[in-house]
């Protein structure tokens, strides 16, 4: 993608003025979105599953040939169950901070953060250049990959799992920062004694104004919550004040019948 390519977050007030009063930018561990986005995520295609039954039933022939040359039974964990081990190790390592690339909002992701159209929404927009700029090199910025999961080829990179969803999801238009917790992971890939779960959340050191050009009040946003919400802004920083607009989606910005 181009580095001037437009991306959004879509968050609630209360999220938007935390970040800028915290100078903190919010990552969520990857498997809780399997309760709320996503059950999907972290799967593998049916390929990638196909290609496993093969390497499973190699590691159990070659448990059988040291058993019959050795005359004793190595240390042995069931093939499937390593396999499984070792990609949720994966996502249980793992922090994504969502965003959506585009020229233009996607009314779909207004909707959805937002389903009962309180009107309550935000959505910070800045470019990829600058969101790049300020995360550091161990945070991947990367779009999402959406393909058919049925069909098509296995995954052969230890991220796919974590950069890959269901072309179903494509409306998303996501960009990913992904946050490796590597040390986490080493520890669950070893079966070391008593791995303490990883935070639900995990917070980069990142200051809004230094990176957002745009923050746009929801498409139900009443006169009432954009006054709330440009007051809100302007006393957590009023280098923000003047980037605030309403959406282009909302008809007191827009007339439906202009």
């Amino acid at each position: 993608m181009a580095p001037d390519t437009p991306v959004w977050r879509y968050m609630s007030l209360d999220a938007l003025l935390a970040t800028v009063r915290d100078r903190q930018l919010r990552f969520t561990r990857v498997d809780a979105f399997w309760d709320k986005d996503d059950p999907f995520e972290g799967s593998v295609p049916k390929q990638t599953i196909d290609d496993q039954f093969l390497l499973v039933a190699g590691a159990r022939n070659a448990m059988r040939m040291h058993t019959v040359i050795t005359g004793s039974l190595p240390e042995w964990e069931e093939p499937e169950e390593k396999v499984l081990r070792l990609r949720a190790a994966k996502i249980r390592s793992a922090y994504a901070c969502c965003w959506a690339a585009g020229e233009k909002e996607i009314a779909a992701l207004w909707q959805l953060k937002d389903p009962k159209r309180l009107g309550i929404g935000v959505a910070l927009q800045t470019t990829l250049g600058k969101l790049r700029t300020l995360v550091p090199r161990d945070v991947y910025v990367r779009p999402i990959t959406y393909r058919d999961y049925h069909e098509g080829p296995a995954f052969d990179d230890e991220l796919d799992l974590l950069m890959h969803k269901r072309t179903e999801y494509s409306f998303e238009n996501e960009v990913r920062l992904l946050k490796i917790d590597d040390a986490h992971y080493a520890a669950l890939r070893d079966r070391a004694p008593a791995v303490a779960e990883l935070d639900k959340y995990w917070s980069l050191s990142w200051t809004a104004a230094d990176v957002i050009e745009h923050i746009v009040l929801s498409p139900y946003a009443k006169e009432d919550f954009e006054q709330r919400a440009r007051a809100a802004i302007e006393a957590a920083d009023a280098s923000l004040r003047d980037r605030v607009i309403l959406s282009v989606l909302n008809p007191r910005r827009y007339p439906p019948n202009f």
